[in-house]
């Protein structure tokens, strides 16, 4: 089964590969490519209405993270599973250790700030039921985190992870969980990162990634 569906991209600036990937992307999330769907290159390249290169581009980058795997006749997408849910996010909760050690450590006094507003920006949205901004925030700072840990090859491995366990959060789960108490932890992520607690930083971030797991798999329909 070949994917079908996805619509030419309009006129936009910036890097051509990283415009497909979203769009393939988010047309994995929306289900526009169907979970176990064929992905032929020179299909999603015509209907995107862009030469191969940047779709073989994003596609490898798309296998990298977990969305596409190998078949018997190229790729597909990546099918629902508690199987992938479980590892995408017990993989994250230990490079999101790592990275809060080495933030709390590294980041700059503004960088701490910045993590710790995050986290209380998070909790703003949550408390306001605004699922939207609450996930907007949330993303940031995770990402922050990992940027403040100084390292490229352990911040492009966290963006990619929180890219993979928000796309099959996204796609096969209701939309669920408390997002309040997810916030709140947030906070005392934040709060350790800024006092240069490097242990309990790394412990907060990766009991909450499991915390969040534990919501996601008990949501994931039968």
């Amino acid at each position: 089964m070949f994917t079908t569906g996805l619509s030419p991209l309009p006129p936009r600036a910036g890097n051509l590969t990283e415009v497909v990937f979203e769009a393939i992307r988010d047309g994995i999330v929306d289900k526009v490519l169907t979970p176990g769907a064929r992905i032929s290159e020179a299909q999603v390249a015509s209907q995107l209405d862009v030469s191969k290169t940047p779709v073989r581009e994003a596609l490898l980058r798309l296998r990298h993270i977990g969305l596409v795997e190998p078949s018997e006749r190229g790729l597909r997408v990546v099918r629902p599973s508690v199987k992938a849910i479980r590892d995408a996010y017990e993989s994250r909760a230990g490079i999101e250790r790592t990275a809060a050690q080495y933030a709390a450590n590294r980041a700059t006094t503004e960088e701490h700030e910045r993590i710790l507003l995050l986290a209380r920006t998070s909790l703003e949205y949550a408390r306001a039921q605004d699922g939207e901004r609450f996930r907007q925030y949330d993303h940031e700072f995770h990402e922050a985190i990992a940027c403040g840990a100084r390292n490229a090859v352990l911040e492009r491995a966290v963006k990619d992870s929180l890219v993979l366990t928000s796309a099959l959060r996204a796609r096969d789960v209701p939309a669920s969980g408390d997002s309040v108490t997810c916030a709140q932890e947030h906070i005392r992520i934040a709060q350790a990162i800024r006092v240069g607690d490097a242990e309990t930083a790394g412990r907060e971030v990766a009991g909450h990634i499991r915390h969040v797991m534990a919501i996601v798999l008990a949501a994931l329909p039968d």
